[in-house]
Order: C-alpha cells, then structure tokens, then sequence
C-alpha cells in the first residue's frame, strides 16, 4: 500500500512539474488529463502615497558636507575607534613622534576649498549612528570643542603617475592627553566655515577596508633594552580606524515635489504603496508560478547605480498624516527578511518578482498591510527615481501567473 501512494504521490508530482515548465502567459491546450488550471490575476489598481521622514545615511560610502540640490549637510561627525595604541602615551618605553587625523577624497578639483573646512573634538558623544538625524541638533555648537583647524593636502598618484586620490591631514599631537583617556568617546566634527558656497564628498567607513576609512595615525619609536645593556629603537606607525560615522542631512529648504511620487535619500523620501490581495484572492491551495510588480519610471532621471528595496509592512497601516506627509520617524516597521526584496530599475521602468510575498500572503503565512518602497542607503543621495502612475500606454500593475484546481 505505502508503494502504491508513493507512485500515486510521485507521478502528481511530476506533472505539476510538467505543466509549470511549459506554461507561458496563457491556459495550456493538452490532451493531458489532470484537474490542474493555469491562469493570471491582473492587478492595476495600485495606490502609492509620498512620505517623508528625516534621513539617516549611516551605511552611505561617503561622508558629505556643504549644500547641494537645497539639500544642507552643516557637519559630519566620526568617532575613532578604542585601540591598545593609546595606551602608548603613558608607555616610558615609547616615544611618540606624530599623531594624525586622515580623511580621504577622490575628486582633486575639490582641493582648492579644503582650507574652509574645519575639524573640532570632543571626549564626548554627540550622535548615534543608526538613529540621529538633523532634528537632534537644533542649535547645535562646536563653540566648546576643542578646534584643530584645517588640513594640510597631499595628492596620491598611482604607478603610472595618475591622480588616485588625495589625502586630508590635522596633526593632532597636542590632543593625545585627552585621547590616551580610556573613559572618552574620542568624537571628531568637521564642517565648512561657509556652507553656502562648498561641496565636498569625502571617504566613509563603509567605502574601504581600511585603506582610506576615517583614521588617526600614530607615528612613533619604540625603545628597547636587552640584557647586553643594548638598546634598539623601531620606527612604526599604527593606524586606529573610525568605529562610527554619520553626515547631518538637513533637507528643510529642499524641493518638496509634491505633485511627484518618488524615492530620495537626501530628502528622505518614501513611498507606501498598497494593493487589494489576500487570502481569499485566488483558489485555496493555489501555486503562483509568477508574481512581477512593474512600474514605469521617469527616465529622465534615470541612474543605473539606485537600487530600491521594497519592504511589506509589520505593523498595522492606518496612521494619521499631515499636508506634507511628513513624520519624525517611520510609520512603518518592515517585515524584512526573507521577504525584503532589493532590485535596480532600468531605464524605462522599475520590475521586481514578488512570488515569495503573495504567495506566503495567500497561504495566510503574513497579513498584507501594505508595502514600503525605499532607497539603498548607499545610493547617492541627491539621485532620485519618480514612478509614472498615469501613463497613457504603462500603468503600474502586478501580474500573477498561477495553477489551481479546477475543480
């Protein structure tokens, strides 16, 4: 009997199989007899609402400063890591020669204005990587930080002799008292004395592995005595790499584009979309072969480096909204993984599989409260991509392919 349900169980098997890999867009004719049916769901009727929140840049590969696009980046904050290194200040046997602060750019024409910039310390902590925005600094100062002023350049060429990248130096010997303390934060600020008239990108910690991260360099000599009543003295350095970093984007004077649906990371801009789907919306113990979301987009403004991630919601999608739809935080908490989807657009529209969703959604395995759609924090934040919702020949849909029962 169990040999009888295993050849019953594996032939059904098979022609599921069958059917799937030879299924297009419509119904198959075959003169196989089964009760399974292939069909589509067309769903156009999509809603998408424009909100914003304050934007956070954490994981971006560059640091920013100055004002682009209305967009005002008033100072960039980095903090320098712990290391056994500091400890080398209170060490007999060591003598230090240098202490240096590094930032790294690639753009040499914006070397001509790194005189303005101006880096500050504090043994304090004034930001929180993941969470701080430009609301946590009304009136804020650096007027009781300690100012080290502006760097020194020095341009790197690679080994043919062409510009590679340029370094920014502080010496910053006469703050080691303070950054030898084990119970300080060791926080650096760096901003423009006129933000109206510069623009600079600078390195992250998230663009390297190091070699142009955020550092203090310490050069130094290391003494030491053998029993021979010798001495020998070696010359090193030791680089002690940024744990954290964050630009402050304030996008209060940016265009607000309201008549626009789109996504911006400068501007902190979001879309909340929703569609009607549920459980009851195809044939219980239905198989989706296909699920595609396509979206026509401006490509006008195309970029093919933005990446945009489509979330569902967790929480409950009623909220309350202002004119601006515009909120201090996130309305809406992502579901995330495994259901998280991330694809980039091309140049005429926006297509990702959501297959994985909406069949979990119609197994009842997750509830549809909507969806997110924002942009990958590495994108540059002064591109945008605008959907286009009522085109006269491309209107934003999903189309399911899907096998049921027909019975």
């Amino acid at each position: 009997m169990k040999t009888y349900f295993l050849i019953r169980n594996t032939s059904f098997t098979i022609l599921v199989v069958m059917i799937l890999n030879c299924v297009k867009e419509t119904p198959i004719n075959s003169n196989i007899i089964s009760n399974l049916k292939v069909d589509t769901l067309l769903i156009n009727n999509l809603n998408f609402t424009s909100y914003s929140v304050p934007p956070n840049l954490a994981s971006n590969e560059r640091l920013y400063l100055g004002e682009k696009d209305g967009i005002n980046i008033p100072f960039s904050f980095i903090r320098i890591g712990p290391s056994f290194v500091w400890e080398y200040y209170n060490d007999s046997t060591v003598s230090i020669d240098s202490v240096q602060f590094k930032l790294y750019l690639i753009d040499s024409s914006k070397s001509s204005n790194v005189e303005q910039l101006q880096l500050f310390f504090s043994p304090d902590s004034y930001f929180n990587e993941n969470q701080s925005t430009y609301l946590d600094y009304e009136g804020f100062s650096t007027n009781d930080w300690y100012e080290i002023g502006s760097p020194s350049v020095v341009h790197i060429s690679d080994s043919i002799d062409a510009y590679s990248h340029s370094e920014l130096i502080w010496n910053i010997d006469s703050l080691m008292h303070l950054l030898s303390d084990s119970g300080i934060t060791r926080t650096f600020s760096i901003e423009y004395t006129d933000n109206d008239s510069n623009y600079i990108e600078l390195f992250s910690e998230e663009a390297t592995t190091g070699d142009k991260d955020p550092k203090v360099v310490l050069f130094y000599r290391k003494i030491q005595t053998f029993s021979t009543d010798s001495t020998s003295i070696d010359t090193s350095s030791h680089s002690i790499f940024s744990s954290a970093d964050l630009s402050i984007f304030d996008p209060t004077n940016s265009q607000n584009f309201l008549d626009k649906i789109g996504i911006n990371n400068g501007a902190g801009k979001r879309i909340y979309f929703t569609f009607p789907f549920d459980i009851d919306s195809l044939k219980l113990g239905s198989i989706i072969r296909s699920a595609n979301l396509v979206i026509p987009i401006d490509s006008s403004e195309f970029s093919n480096d933005f990446k945009l991630i489509i979330d569902p919601i967790q929480n409950d999608s009623s909220f309350s909204l202002d004119s601006a739809n515009s909120f201090t935080e996130d309305p809406f908490e992502g579901v995330g993984y495994p259901y998280r989807l991330s694809n980039s657009p091309d140049s005429l529209e926006f297509l990702i599989s959501m297959k994985n969703i909406l069949q979990n959604i119609s197994l009842g395995n997750i509830k549809n409260n909507g969806f997110k759609i924002v942009s990958e924090e590495k994108n540059n934040p002064f591109e945008s991509i605008w959907f286009l919702l009522n085109g006269d020949s491309r209107v934003p849909e999903i189309e399911i392919l899907y096998v049921s029962d027909e019975d």
